[in-house]
């Protein structure tokens, strides 16, 4: 085997306590930094956890893994230990509470957590942003990055053990998207670019060190759809494509069929390819444990009296509608004499003799001239609804209100 870059695995003894994740921690961090010191007296160290939405670990990164992480930083000398994060834009533009990163840190305890440690809280959406060039970026050739990121002398990533529904996983690469403005967040965030995107941040600040909260990991779903797993693990690297190929292994997955992975290896911005990664601590193989990937099919007869049209569409309509269905489901929301139409896609064919509610979801679908005389009658008809934007996030938070405020026009 031809080494070109290492992780490490080390499992969390039981009972987990804060004792046993701290002893975990600095062994994989030990492990992983090899005969480099990470900190060096005097540093400025900023921790980026995931804390996406107000859900508590494992949807967001344990507070004992963070506080493991400052605890450690400040004993290696650090002048100043900072936890920043950015909250999604799905949380910031469609929940109706706790929509900022200061409510979601606060909620799932990470900010006294924190800050009893000795450490300090920076929200990025309250931070400045300083626009930054993205050498040989194709998605993002500039971006406006939170200037504590780019003012930290040292980086630690510290991302979840996840299933992702847009992008498969949700490790090191893809806990970067938090560090980006609202706009930038927005932008590209489609299946066919998002991947591209996230990698393109590795060329502005890759993280020096990723530590993978692997205590209990997500399966099936990164939001709260998805079901908890005890793993009992922590995988850290300096290398951060190495590191979510080694995770990506331990769930059952081939690296490269990660998309972020694989794009990040062939432009050389890490190792991805596990014949040339060490892994330190333990084996691969001693720990896997296959995840559950997301089910985002649309299946017709999962939700009753809905009739869904369709064209041609992407990953990203998918998934937002499927989860907006969901949400139907749970509410009690769909069958009886409720009649609800699911338009989506590239050129959907225009069907005949439509009752009820109709609702046209993405760009795609509502820039197709196949529908573009039926969309304007449903529009005078005021049966219609429209959620624009690439993709249709407002179907997933929004699909119950929307249903539930439709009244039927007078005949």
């Amino acid at each position: 085997m031809s080494v070109r870059s290492s992780a490490a695995i080390e499992r969390v003894a039981s009972p987990v306590s804060f004792e046993s994740i701290l002893r975990a921690v600095a062994k994989a961090v030990e492990a992983a930094s090899g005969s480099r010191p990470l900190i060096r007296p005097g540093d400025r160290v900023l921790i980026k956890p995931n804390i996406f939405a107000p859900h508590p670990a494992p949807t967001t990164t344990d507070p004992r893994v963070v506080v493991a992480l400052v605890r450690l930083a400040l004993a290696a000398g650090a002048g100043e230990v900072i936890v920043g994060e950015g909250r999604s834009i799905s949380t910031a533009k469609f929940r109706k509470s706790h929509n900022t990163t200061r409510g979601c840190a606060e909620i799932v305890g990470m900010t006294s957590a924190v800050e009893t440690a000795g450490g300090r809280m920076v929200f990025f959406e309250e931070d400045e942003f300083v626009e930054v060039d993205v050498p040989g970026g194709v998605i993002l050739e500039r971006a406006r990055a939170a200037r504590t990121v780019m003012d930290a002398d040292v980086l630690i990533n510290a991302p979840v053990l996840k299933i992702h529904s847009l992008t498969l996983v949700t490790l090191g690469i893809k806990n970067l998207h938090g560090v980006i403005s609202d706009e930038d967040k927005l932008f590209g965030h489609s299946y066919h670019t998002l991947p591209t995107k996230l990698t393109d941040f590795l060329r502005v600040r890759s993280p020096d060190m990723t530590v993978i909260d692997g205590i209990v990991g997500q399966e099936a779903d990164h939001a709260e759809e998805g079901r908890p797993v005890e793993m009992g693990l922590i995988i850290a690297g300096g290398d951060v494509v190495a590191v979510d190929a080694v995770a990506s292994a331990v769930i059952g997955l081939d690296p490269m069929e990660v998309d972020t992975t694989r794009i990040a290896h062939e432009q050389r911005l890490g190792i991805a390819d596990l014949s040339s990664i060490e892994v330190l601590g333990e084996s691969v193989e001693s720990v896997r444990r296959p995840f559950a990937r997301p089910d985002i099919a649309l299946d017709p007869e999962l939700f009753p009296g809905v009739r869904i049209v369709a064209g041609d569409y992407c990953r990203s309509c998918q998934y937002y509608t499927r989860r907006g269905l969901d949400k139907l489901v749970e509410e009690g929301l769909l069958g009886g004499d409720r009649e609800l139409t699911i338009i989506l896609g590239k050129e959907p064919p225009a069907p005949d003799r439509l009752s009820g509610k109709v609702i046209m979801l993405g760009d795609c679908c509502l820039a197709s001239e196949s529908i573009r005389r039926l969309r304007d009658y449903l529009l005078l008809d005021g049966r219609l609804q429209t959620v624009y934007a690439c993709p249709p996030m407002q179907f997933r938070m929004r699909a119950v209100q929307m249903v539930e405020d439709y009244q039927a026009p007078s005949p």
